[in-house]
């Protein structure tokens, strides 16, 4: 099978562009050719050429919204769509699911689009929502099929008339397994762990209010890992809360997995979410996990592994991070609770596996 997978960023390798980097890894080692077409160049195309996969770079391909870079970048897709001639197009994020589907269509390539979140999702503007699921619903209409990585997505689709059952299928995220090394030695301070980008949604600055107010007598540390437009608001709220010595700024980091290794809690703090990649891989780290509970953040956390926090709940969060960090058999429990559900849901050959059959399933019927 010949597979053209569609992104619109190559400025950053996280959420979308990791999730198409395995895949597109997966579907090469199960024998199917695989081109990517991207928008610009970056991080994810490093990668891209680091594990010998073939993409073009678009030039007019961007986030930005302009109607000159609509037109050129609908032309560009059809054109390599013509010069590759794929079995099947799937296009992941946004803008990659609107120029993808018009030219994959207008050239009879049955398409896929896989909503890492809907553009109409918690958070944004009425006015906005309303506009962005309009053009949802307008483009399901050309779509063969559309994967949401979460229920909770899935049914904030069918809230807003985008799609059918039939044609919106859920397959949450799933990460590659690594070898996790034996580590003996346990942290005299119990370390805590956040990933993400100091951006909206992401809400470490609450985080670190609410971490200010434990008992003076807890020993803790906090690694915040990632970069971003929030970074000194939050290094500044650190030195105002006499914290410097507690919270360290690591920045963005391609270790992420020896971070994780090195961890005891892992936490994530946000506004609103999809269903977020970095929680599966804390969870293969065996490590407990405290989270919001916002999008579908609940269908990889519950009670048996962790902690959910309602939405600017600082009584919950706090009370949570006292458990675990006062508690080394509760957090052990939790963690190996963790590493099972990741184990028995969340594979990346799970993953692999409910694509691959929606790819099949298009091409047996045939109908275009």
């Amino acid at each position: 099978m010949k597979i053209v997978y569609i992104i619109t960023r190559s400025d950053v390798l996280g959420g979308a562009s990791v999730h198409l980097l395995d895949l597109a890894q997966g579907m090469i080692e199960k024998g199917h050719q695989v081109h990517i077409l991207v928008g610009g160049t970056g991080a994810f195309t490093e990668a891209l050429e680091k594990n010998n996969i073939a993409y073009t770079s678009l030039t007019h391909l961007k986030r930005e919204l302009s109607v000159q870079h609509e037109v050129l970048g609908y032309v560009e897709i059809k054109k390599q769509l013509k010069r590759i001639n794929p079995d099947i197009v799937h296009c992941h994020s946004t803008k990659a699911g609107l120029l993808g589907r018009l030219a994959a269509k207008s050239l009879n390539i049955p398409v896929v689009f896989t909503a890492h979140g809907w553009a109409f999702t918690d958070g944004v503007g009425a006015k906005k929502q309303k506009i962005y699921a309009h053009v949802e619903r307008a483009l399901s209409k050309l779509s063969n099929a559309i994967i949401t990585v979460s229920e909770y997505d899935r049914q904030h689709g069918f809230k807003h008339n985008v799609g059918t059952q039939q044609l919106v299928t859920t397959v949450h995220n799933g990460v590659p397994d690594v070898i996790k090394p034996t580590n003996n030695t346990q942290n005299l301070v119990p370390k805590i762990i956040m990933v993400a980008r100091f951006e909206e949604p992401k809400d470490q600055y609450f985080l670190i209010n609410t971490l200010a107010e434990l008992p003076k007598a807890l020993d803790w540390q906090l690694d915040l890992i990632g970069d971003g437009p929030n970074l000194q608001k939050c290094k500044d709220l650190t030195k105002s809360k006499q914290l410097d010595n507690k919270v360290i700024f690591h920045g963005q980091s391609f270790k992420v997995q020896e971070f994780l290794n090195q961890a005891d809690i892992f936490i994530l703090i946000s506004k609103y979410e999809g269903f977020p990649l970095t929680i599966l891989e804390a969870m293969r780290a065996s490590l407990p996990i405290i989270a919001s509970d916002v999008g579908g953040v609940k269908e990889s956390v519950n009670p048996n592994n962790g902690f959910l926090i309602a939405k600017n709940d600082s009584f919950a969060l706090r009370t949570a991070l006292v458990n675990l960090i006062s508690d080394a058999k509760l957090r052990a429990q939790l963690g190996n609770n963790s590493r099972k559900a990741y184990e028995e849901n969340f594979t990346f050959d799970i993953m692999l596996d409910k694509t691959l059959a929606i790819y099949n399933k298009i091409l047996a019927q045939g109908d275009l």
